[in-house]
Order: C-alpha cells, then structure tokens, then sequence
C-alpha cells in the first residue's frame, strides 16, 4: 500500500489526537487511592485537558486533509480508531475511576455497566458512521445521534470544572465568591458530579447512537452553505467572544457549551412535537377523553397513522 504525500500530515493530525487519548489514560491510571481518598487527583483534570486536546486535533484533522484535496481509506480508519480511544476509553475510564472512592458493591457494579455502555455506544456509533459516511459535503450538516467527542466533552468538562472547585484557593476568578459563600461550602455544591457522571454516561451512551436525534454539525452548517452579512457579522463578534470568555475562564465556558449543545437538540425537538399537537389535547389526554370526539378506536389508531407520516 502506497501513502499519497499529501495526506501524510492529515494522519499525523490523527495521530495526535490517538496520542491525547493514550496519555489521558496514563494519567488516570497514575491516581492512586489510600485511605478512601484519592492521591494526586490533579491527574484526573490533566486527563480531561488532553481529551479536549485531541478534539483540537480532531477537528483540524479533516480540514486539512479538504484543504489539500486528498483523503484516504487508512486516514478515515485511523480517525475512528483514535476517536475510539479518546473519545470512547478514556471518558469511560475516567467516570469509572472517579467513582472507585465510593465504598458500595452495588454502586460499583453499576459504575462498571455504565461506563461499558458509554464506551460501547461510542464503539457502535463510530462504526455506523463508518458505514454511512458519504464525500457529499451536503450529507454533513448534521449528526445522526451525538457524536463521540461531544459526549466525551459532556464528561471530561464537568470532571474539568469539579476539580477547578477543588482548588478553590488556586482559582483567582472564584476568589470573589468568599464574600458570599465558604469555600467548604461551594466545593459541596458539586460534589454531585463524580456520582452523577456514570448516569450521565448512561444517557450519553443511548444517545450517540439515537436514530431520532439529529446534531447540527456546526461546522458544516457555517462552512458549507451561503449566508447574509448579517450572519457573517453576527458570527464574527460571537466567536471573538467565545474565544475570550475560553481564553479567560473555560473551566465555566466548556460545561455550559458541552452540556447546552447536548440539550439543544432534544429541547428543539420537544418544542416541536408540542407546538405539533392541536390546542387542549394535553388536557383531553388527562381527562381520558378521545380528541374531537372520535371513538376509542380512533384514539388507538391514531399514532400509528401520525408514525407512518413521521415515517
């Protein structure tokens, strides 16, 4: 097999984001535990820093690879293999190894199981996305499901975030927050994240390889089509403040980023199934009552016609 010159630099993009993924899951492996209690943990947020590292190399990866007009087989094959690793081992190493602390043979278990369905979600969904991907830029205005280093940012932000409260007096921006709460107090607060990481990797897992739920592809939707000034200047003065806000505090910035993209869709979608349904059928469906009086054959039939429409 014969590597074509130009895509040699794409792969080594890709290889760095493969090499992100293996050094975040050195770190986590360095944390030891003695007592109950966890030592050096500060490789924890080390980890989580390199998986949002190799999302920088993620994304560039492809835009070079566009840019020189070239892309190969053995290219896309790494890209999923090195995804895999950092976007699909490592965030579910990590929600497992957060949660070693707690001493509960049950919960330990459950631990295990839900990060094994995060991590085979993201197998699964990088798989389909093998076996679907078309060249046509038109077929990547979104995401059938959440992609993987969305999902591993979900996680990895929050793990970021935690132990940026953790370190309360090294956190010059938290320094202001003495006046009105203790800082036992604010680390408290999160204090749910460790615990509440393996369901949300549960969720994420469910949802990477959802049908139902379609992702815009940012970068596609701002790329690949036409837009107004207006659009264009808009998009400008946000991304500078985007980049400030990351450049100044992104322990705050990527959990509210992560967590909003995640949310976004579901809600749109919500909203529109709500805003399909005719004026006070909510309350006829509480009352037990068939909508415009149609009998209860009607009411059971009633899905599976509005399905084949959907279908």
């Amino acid at each position: 097999m014969k590597i074509n010159r130009s895509v040699v630099l794409p792969n080594l993009i890709t290889i760095g984001n493969g090499i992100c993924g293996f050094a975040a899951l050195v770190k986590i492996s360095k944390v030891r535990i003695e007592g109950g209690e966890f030592v050096d943990y500060g490789f924890f947020a080390t980890a989580a820093w390199l998986v949002i590292l190799g999302m920088v190399f993620d994304v560039f990866d492809g835009k070079v690879a566009r840019l020189s007009g070239k892309t190969s087989d053995l290219g896309a094959q790494l890209d999923s293999f090195s995804d895999l690793v950092t976007f699909g081992l490592a965030p579910a190493l990590l929600v497992v190894r957060l949660n070693m602390v707690y001493n509960r043979f049950w919960w330990g278990n459950l631990v295990w199981l839900f990060g094994l369905a995060y991590f085979v979600g993201a197998m699964l969904r990088l798989a389909r996305f093998n076996a679907e991907n078309e060249p046509d830029p038109s077929a990547h205005l979104c995401f059938k499901g959440l992609p993987s280093p969305a999902a591993a940012g979900c996680i990895v932000s929050l793990v970021i975030f935690y132990f940026y409260v953790q370190d309360f007096g090294k956190s010059k921006e938290l320094v202001f927050l003495t006046q009105y709460i203790s800082p036992q107090a604010l680390k408290a607060a999160v204090g749910w994240i460790p615990p509440a990481l393996p369901i949300l990797a549960l969720v994420l897992g469910f949802i990477m390889v959802s049908n139902r739920l379609k992702y815009d592809h940012l970068a596609g939707r701002i790329f690949n089509r036409s837009h107004t000034f207006d659009y264009f200047a808009y998009l400008i003065f946000g991304l500078i403040l985007l980049v400030t806000l990351l450049l100044t505090v992104p322990e705050l910035i990527l959990p509210l980023a992560f967590i909003g993209y995640l949310l976004y869709t579901p809600a749109k979608l919500a909203l529109s199934t709500l805003r399909r349904r005719p004026a006070g059928a909510f309350q006829e469906a509480l009352e037990g009552k068939p909508e415009n009086g149609a009998d209860a054959d009607d009411d059971l039939a009633a899905p599976e016609s509005s399905s084949r429409m959907r279908g």
